[in-house]
């Protein structure tokens, strides 16, 4: 009952009513006053024998008869009349002036919240992100319009800082490869630098490097835009991810890390070369974060129709306020930049954009068993 009494439509119903029933209250205190009215008027003028009968009549509630109106119309007839156009528009004045106040008071009541929606979309249209409004004990269809609209505000200041993130990353990601290239190049035609030195090669994988960047922006714009092609096929991704753990077994070394590996045999429909990089994603990602001499967990499981890749470190973890900001693209925890970790700031956001392609989803979380975070990489079967 109250969220039908809550809807605008509702409300202008009732404000109608409101109006109508102030409209014929005021015509009717009206007309009974004029009756009053002529009445007094009438029995003023009257002899007492005439005014003596009227009260008789009046007492013996005959005041429909012809005696009364005879009497009443003889000496009260000079009075104003109900019917008189003066009168009318008395009771029409009267009548607007006290409806017209009430529908004031509701009309400014329904229209305040949005009145406010307003001015707060043009604070945010003209740059102000940080906009809301307060709803206050607004409800109905006004107090939904301002939920929806602070998501709206929120969502789009949500989408500036990813935006300036995004570019500030693009911009350090594509600088300091652009920065060797030219200082070497710039060498080489200056002749400081020997071409047979492997030099060629050097600045081969400074190409590469920026090769694989353009590569992973690529891919992160269709999966944002939902256009990322998958190669769908039944794989086994117990096999898959022998594969992957294998090739960076050497990596692992180089830190003195240990691969621990734990799979059951799971098969789903997926693209192995896009399943493959979140593999590798999340691997690379452990091994970077991993102390030396620690062990990371690679894991296999199968749940409720739901494949489950667990790859767990022992690291420092993240803080609880950095959990919704892991997989934002070139964003970084203050101890990777402390602890001048490399990375290109994107492969967990692209982790989580392929793995939302495959109907899946990445789930980030500290362990509890020991320091250290998790990461879980759910598949459908």
């Amino acid at each position: 009952m109250v969220p039908i009494l809550n809807r605008i439509v509702t409300r202008m119903v009732v404000l109608a009513a409101a109006t109508t029933l102030i409209t014929m209250l005021v015509g009717l205190f009206a007309y009974l006053a004029a009756v009053h009215y002529r009445l007094d008027v009438a029995t003023s003028h009257m002899p007492p024998k005439a005014r003596a009968e009227l009260e008789q009549l009046v007492r013996t509630h005959q005041e429909g008869s012809d005696r009364y109106f005879e009497l009443f119309n003889r000496y009260g007839g000079s009075t104003p009349g109900i019917t008189d156009m003066g009168f009318i528009g008395a009771i029409a004045c009267v009548s607007l002036l006290v409806g017209g106040g009430v529908a004031m008071v509701f009309a400014r009541r329904i229209s305040r919240p949005i009145t406010a929606v307003a001015k707060a979309a043009a604070q945010v249209s003209a740059g102000k992100r940080s906009v809301r409004v307060d709803r206050g004990g607004t409800s109905g269809e006004t107090g939904e319009l301002i939920e929806s609209f602070n998501r709206m505000a929120s969502d789009i200041q949500a989408y500036e800082r990813e935006r300036t993130v995004l570019t500030a990353g693009i911009a350090h990601e594509l600088r300091t490869p652009l920065t060797i290239l030219k200082g070497r190049l710039h060498g080489l035609t200056d002749g400081v630098i020997d071409p047979a030195t492997g030099e060629a090669d050097r600045l081969l994988r400074q190409v590469e490097h920026l090769s694989r960047l353009v590569d992973d922006l690529r891919t992160l714009a269709h999966a944002d835009a939902g256009e990322l092609d998958l190669d769908r096929r039944t794989i086994d991704l117990d096999a898959l991810l022998k594969v992957a753990v294998a090739d960076l077994r050497g990596m692992a070394v180089e830190r003195a890390v240990t691969l621990a590996e734990r799979y059951a045999q799971v098969r789903v429909q997926g693209d192995p070369v896009r399943l493959t990089q979140i593999v590798t994603n999340l691997l690379t990602n452990a091994i970077k974060h991993a102390p030396d001499g620690s062990l990371v967990e690679v894991a296999l499981s199968l749940a409720k129709g739901w494949a489950i890749v667990r790859v767990a470190d022992e690291g420092e973890g993240f803080l609880p306020e950095d959990a919704e900001r892991l997989f934002m693209p070139f964003w970084r925890a203050g101890a990777d930049k402390l602890a001048g970790r490399q990375g290109s700031g994107i492969g967990l956001t692209l982790a989580a954009k392929i793995a939302e392609a495959h109907g899946g989803r990445i789930v980030a979380e500290n362990r509890t068993d020991r320091s250290g975070a998790s990461f879980s990489l759910w598949l459908p079967t």
